[in-house]
């Protein structure tokens, strides 16, 4: 009896064991996988794991999968794959846990005379802003196009904002403004969006106004976003005609009376050239000073009776305007 009774034990554990070596669990999914809400992971395993002629069976929650190599999972729990290549079956399981996919946007908005703060109201993301900094919110002072790179543990999002500036609609005049006497239209003009509403000290409520007279003009803004913003203006009219008087002749003969060749001129200006050559172009004076004056000399000697050629390049203060002459200088001893 105790014979059959071993014979019997033998036999079962052998079964075991063949059993055994056929059911073999083999790490082809990870302990655990990670997508975004929305997102789906694709289970497909490689002919070097298991062979083509293999057959697939995929346990889920929601039913079981079969006829197909490949497998897309977008709900969360725990997926259980079957394999029978050949002799062996195989058994593996995953479990897939889904992360929400971060939730952001910024607004564009405005600089309104001074540096902003963009801020993010989920301090549990990570950040990269475009500027390099990685904290919840950074800190703007010029305008342009920006973004922010938010992660929520893997999963990531890119927004896109611009900041506009808001220093269009509080006016930068200057402290003083000079404008043309015969210029027929001298306007005062404020770039600024739509919803903004101006008032002239004049009684004006459009972007723009005609300096019609020197004073000082004001001018208040309203915006919902950069509030009340106001500014002035000191307007004062020049003679912008610039007429320039050169002489055709003069006489260094140190008589006190037409001694030197001295152009007039009625503006000022920020670049002043004076040049004088003989009739050969050699070069007998040079100045970069408006009041400056040739005394028919050159190096110290006087330059004969003879016609010469002048060449005056000036700008203009104010509105850079340049003035270019040329013509001839008659010198009488």
């Amino acid at each position: 009896m105790n014979i059959k009774k071993n014979i019997f034990i033998l036999l079962f554990s052998l079964a075991l064991f063949n059993l055994s070596a056929q059911v073999k669990p083999l790490n082809l999914l990870p302990d655990t996988t990670i997508i975004c809400l929305g997102d789906s992971f694709l289970l497909k395993f490689s002919e070097d794991q298991v062979s083509k002629n293999a057959t697939y069976q995929l346990n889920t929650s929601y039913g079981i999968i079969v006829n197909t190599k490949q497998f897309y999972i977008k709900k969360k729990g725990v997926y259980s794959i079957k394999i029978i290549d050949g002799k062996r079956t195989i058994f593996d399981t995953t479990f897939l846990k889904i992360n929400e996919k971060p939730k952001i946007h910024i607004r564009d908005t405005l600089l309104c005379g001074g540096p902003i703060i963009v801020a993010s109201k989920n301090k549990a993301y990570k950040y990269t802003w475009s500027n390099g900094e990685i904290g919840d919110q950074v800190k703007i002072d010029k305008p342009g196009t920006y973004w922010v790179k938010v992660n929520n543990k893997g999963c990531t999002l890119t927004d896109t904002f611009r900041i506009s500036s808001g220093l269009s609609i509080t006016p930068n005049f200057g402290k003083e403004l000079l404008v043309c006497e015969n210029e027929p239209n001298k306007i005062l003009s404020v770039k600024a969006p739509n919803d903004v509403k101006f008032y002239w000290n004049t009684g004006a409520i459009t972007s723009s106004i005609n300096a019609t007279k020197e004073g000082v003009y004001w001018v208040k803004s309203t915006s919902k976003v950069c509030g009340i913003k106001t500014d002035s203006v000191t307007v004062k009219y020049k003679n912008c005609e610039c007429d320039v008087f050169i002489p055709n002749s003069f006489t260094p003969n140190d008589d006190d009376r037409n001694d030197y060749f001295l152009p007039i001129f009625q503006c000022d200006y920020s670049y002043f050239s004076l040049t004088i050559m003989d009739r050969w172009g050699n070069t007998v004076y040079t100045s970069n000073n408006v009041n400056g004056k040739w005394d028919g000399k050159f190096k110290g000697n006087p330059c004969p009776d003879d016609v010469y050629v002048y060449r005056i390049e000036a700008i203009q203060k104010g509105n850079d305007k340049k003035i270019v002459r040329n013509g001839h200088i008659s010198l009488f001893r």
